[in-house]
């Protein structure tokens, strides 16, 4: 004897029209809402940076921002390498702890 398997549902898996058809998958990304939070978080951060003295603000933001690297800023800001450490280090704390506020 001999068994016979029956696909249930099969035809349900099955596209009924053409991919082409199908509507648009909306942008990935922030909408309105987290456009907005990422602008308050924005001006927040800018805030907190400007607290910090000019020139280890432009430190923190060569540093993060734009990738330069410790020994470049310290050749930069004419301070030894352990010193600029240090500036980067204790603004990153100054930064948490303003943002926590």
């Amino acid at each position: 004897m001999r068994a016979t398997v029956q696909l249930i549902g099969c035809e349900k898996n099955r596209p009924s029209s053409p991919l082409e058809d199908a509507p648009e998958i909306a942008e990935p990304g922030l909408g309105p809402e987290g456009l907005a939070i990422a602008a308050s978080e924005r001006a927040q951060i800018n805030g907190c940076l400007d607290e910090l003295k000019p020139d280890r603000a432009a430190a923190v933001r060569s540093a993060y921002l734009d990738g330069e690297t410790y020994v470049d800023l310290a050749a930069r800001f004419d301070v030894p390498l352990n010193t600029m450490r240090t500036w980067l280090r204790r603004s990153l704390i100054s930064l948490k702890d303003c943002l926590s506020k």
